[in-house]
């Protein structure tokens, strides 16, 4: 049998934090780390002078403690029960609550629609590669991908997968990691949990093992992935969590082997193959699809123009599942360069692209 495999960067399907949309730039960045500064705040027990004050700073650039928000904010309030801030009749807002117990809710990233020509260009991707089994990388949650794939990808193109299937990770922003398959997924073992040495979750995602049956009693085993990214910058600690989760991902790839021997790991990996943080993941044989004499060599990359610096998506195979390649290649035209290659004709503005990212597909005879 012939078994395609790919993987995409879908950047969301239908709704996307508004910070994380391609033109907001170091505005964008701000609310993101705004975002993570107050959701660490708040956490805590109790509430210093120092906690206090920041929150009061970062109020007055994003306006959340109003009772309505701005339709232009970034960074919103979620109140559930009780009060974190009280607002004085001459509009002077102070922090009333002391700690976590006084109140409950969060904050979140507020989202934006993608359009509709970015969601159907991205079901054209996936419909053009027509994957067996299609890993999707920044997906909202399960319904979204549900939906995606009744409304875009059976309505739009009759390409509907029969197993569709995401466990929500670690990261609050609805940029989780999913799998469609053609084939029934036997068994799920998700990695959320997992710690450094340091105690902090390893994975910003999740590393997720699916067991997926092919015909004739064979099973492969996906492990998909979206590492800790450069985005902010690339700084010593983002360094350390990538390298610690090429790590663990590549243990977890080993120990895997026991049940099958043909393992992948997949997804956006945020870096490119050469760096030292991965030099773990090409050991005991493991390797990536780019080692095939069919992946392109020209414009190796699967990130914006695809130069050999945006080599940063990936389909790693261990051994056996290795020796059974036969054929690689990179769907870009989902991505809009029109001076570098023709984009897909429903692809005819930076605002219709389905990705920065383009589609890595791999197929194996076994």
């Amino acid at each position: 049998m012939n078994l395609r495999i790919a993987t995409f960067n879908v950047e969301n399907l239908f709704t996307r934090p508004r910070a994380m949309m391609g033109d907001m730039g170091q505005a964008g960045q701000d609310a993101i780390n705004a975002n993570a500064e107050l959701n660490h705040i708040v956490s805590k027990s109790a509430y210093d002078a120092v906690d206090k004050a920041r929150l009061i700073e970062l109020d007055q650039t994003y306006g959340f403690s109003a009772l309505n928000a701005p339709p232009n904010a970034l960074v919103v309030l979620n109140k559930i029960r009780g009060q974190l801030f009280s607002r004085s009749q001459a509009g002077v807002v102070t922090v009333v609550a002391t700690g976590r117990s006084d109140w409950t809710g969060w904050f979140f990233l507020r989202s934006d629609d993608v359009t509709w020509e970015a969601t159907y260009n991205t079901g054209r991707v996936i419909a053009e590669v027509d994957a067996h089994i299609q890993i999707c990388v920044e997906v909202e949650d399960r319904p979204t991908l549900l939906r995606f794939n009744e409304q875009v990808l059976a309505a739009k193109f009759d390409k509907a997968f029969p197993h569709v299937m995401l466990i929500d990770g670690n990261d609050e922003r609805g940029i989780d990691v999913g799998i469609m398959s053609r084939y029934p997924i036997r068994s799920i073992r998700s990695h959320v949990d997992d710690v450094n040495a340091n105690g902090d979750r390893t994975f910003s995602r999740d590393c997720p093992e699916y067991l997926i049956e092919l015909p004739g009693q064979r099973k492969v085993l996906i492990l998909p992935n979206h590492f800790k990214s450069k985005r902010g910058g690339n700084s010593p600690s983002a360094q350390v969590r990538r390298k610690a989760q090429a790590d663990r991902a590549h243990a977890i790839a080993k120990a895997a082997l026991a049940q099958t021997p043909l393992v992948l790991i997949a997804g956006d990996l945020n870096d490119t193959p050469d760096t030292p943080l991965f030099s773990s993941l090409w050991q005991d044989g493991f390797v990536d699809v780019r080692d095939h004499p069919s992946y392109p060599t020209d414009r190796p990359g699967t990130f914006d123009t695809g130069t050999a610096a945006n080599k940063i998506d990936y389909l790693i195979m261990s051994p056996q599942l290795r020796s059974k390649l036969t054929n690689t290649g990179i769907e870009r035209r989902g991505s809009y360069h029109p001076h570098t290659w023709v984009p897909f004709d429903t692809v005819t503005k930076k605002a219709d692209e389905a990705s920065d990212h383009h589609a890595v597909w791999a197929e194996f005879s076994l």
